[in-house]
């Protein structure tokens, strides 16, 4: 056998955990009585999936090892059996039939009796390809189970989510008030009820040092740095949860396919059962809250504001790159007349370094521009620099010293050393991995050059974010080296 590194690979989904013949204990056990007799003295690592499905590879463990078998390094790898390793039956099959053998890695599943080395030059027979398929089949089935056997418990009402809704928590699958949590809730219902603005209600939540959900989950100190800044989409989340006044509510996602990933669901086929719980709110102060918002939300669209009005199409190829230096969060762009990125976070902590940060859009991307305009001088000296006659000379000294060590002339050690003073350039090439709308980087670097104001093709290109700073003070962050 290789001396290659031999590789265990083990996986639990969380279904597989109420099976003790499928545990972690049991799989390494199995493993290594069939590593026993395998009679190497080859490095073994374990790789272990837990609580990932099968019906995929989109597993850490899966990943890391597959990235050592492109390596070359994984000389054989052992599973349980085939659904261990996955039950996609196309995906499973192109591993263990196509890219295993490349590399020469063997592969053996041990309940099923299948050792590659014995089916050189074949794909193991009809047999494992119908175990391929069963597997699949199985995961399909159960998967279709069990999607039924927890939509009949939404219905009645028994699938309690451990993430519930902050003022609750479980306690044997049913849902108590979290009375401190809930003291919270409490509080910002009413200071909706009495007029207070989202802003105003999470400057007042911050004053008085209100944990957020997140927060009060981790049990994180409100002594910490930027701790209790509330955002607006929370408050809001909290004011329009009917949870609050006893309604269970289930089903807003779904996976529609095996495999797949939950997406959301129309609020009209959420299912509703109403008194399933104790309510942390009356129903007249939630429905009093629901007009406020209702009366408060229409009049924002396209209002205005002193001299500052509010367009629909404002934009800037900055948009989504711009994040405060400070508090490390994305600073949205303001839609008003006087487009600026503002720090929103910390809108709340006037005690915040970057509090009231803004800067405005067309001062940022002027300066960005500058830097990108500078950048691309640089980019566009080493590409040609790589191309110089220089450049060829190299090459040619290279081909040269191939010759030499071919025909005798120089040893291997020789050869290894001088090749590597060769590719040892003054300045290295700058490649880009991608193109910039199908064009190469020297053409969008070039485009940069000559245009008059930022784009954002260049943007796309080159810079990966901006840091803003206090004291309008910015740092760009580019994607090339």
């Amino acid at each position: 056998m290789d001396n290659g590194i031999i590789a265990k690979y083990i996986r639990l989904s969380m279904d597989d955990a109420k099976t003790d013949s499928m545990s972690i204990e049991n799989q390494r056990l199995l493993l290594n009585k069939r590593i026993a007799v395998l009679d190497t003295d080859a490095e073994i690592l374990e790789f272990i999936d837990n609580g990932n499905s099968g019906t995929n590879f989109e597993r850490p463990a899966v990943q890391e090892l597959l990235e050592l078998v492109r390596q070359g390094q994984i000389s054989c790898i052992l599973v349980k059996d085939f659904s261990r390793f996955g039950r996609n039956a196309l995906e499973t099959g192109y591993f263990i039939e196509r890219v295993f053998p490349l590399y020469r890695t063997r592969f053996i599943s041990v309940s099923d009796g299948f050792d590659s080395a014995e089916h050189e030059g074949s794909t193991g027979g009809l047999e494992v390809s119908f175990k391929f398929l069963m597997h699949e089949y199985y995961s399909r089935d159960l998967s279709q189970k069990i999607r039924s056997a927890k939509q009949a418990k939404m219905q009645r009402g028994e699938s309690i989510s451990k993430n519930c809704a902050f003022g609750y928590e479980k306690v044997e699958n049913r849902l108590e008030i979290d009375q401190t949590a809930a003291e919270t809730v409490r509080f910002i219902f009413d200071l909706a009820a009495n007029g207070q603005s989202l802003s105003e209600i999470a400057k007042i939540l911050y004053n008085e040092q209100h944990p957020t959900p997140g927060e009060y989950k981790r049990g994180k100190s409100t002594t910490d740095d930027l701790s209790c800044v509330w955002n607006k989409s929370v408050i809001v989340k909290i004011l329009r949860d009917e949870q609050y006044i006893g309604t269970y509510i289930a089903g807003k996602t779904q996976k529609p396919e095996l495999g797949g990933k939950q997406v959301k669901v129309p609020e009209s086929e959420w299912i509703k059962i109403p008194n399933h719980h104790p309510a942390i709110v009356e129903p007249s102060l939630f429905e009093a809250v629901q007009q406020v918002l209702e009366q408060k939300s229409e009049p924002l669209r396209g209002r205005k504001i002193g001299t500052s009005e509010r367009h629909k199409n404002v934009n800037s190829p900055l948009k989504g790159r711009v994040v405060c230096g400070f508090c490390e969060h994305k600073m949205p762009l303001s839609q008003t007349k006087n487009t600026a990125f503002h720090c929103q976070f910390t809108r709340v902590a006037p005690d915040s370094e970057c509090y009231r940060l803004k800067i405005p859009a067309k001062k940022l991307e002027t300066e960005v521009y500058k830097a990108v305009s500078q950048r691309a001088k640089q980019i566009l000296g080493n590409i040609e620099d790589n191309h110089s006659p220089k450049s060829s000379e190299n090459e040619d000294a290279k081909r040269i010293l191939y010759e030499q060590f071919v025909l005798g002339e120089i040893g291997e050690e020789q050869y290894k050393t001088a090749k590597a003073e060769l590719g040892r350039p003054s300045r290295c090439a700058i490649q880009h991995k991608g193109k910039a709308a199908g064009k190469p980087l020297s053409s969008t670097v070039r485009k940069a050059l000559g245009a008059k104001k930022l784009s954002s093709e260049l943007v796309e290109t080159l810079v990966d974010k901006v840091l803003v700073y206090p004291g309008m003070k910015i740092e760009v962050v580019w994607k090339t080296p």
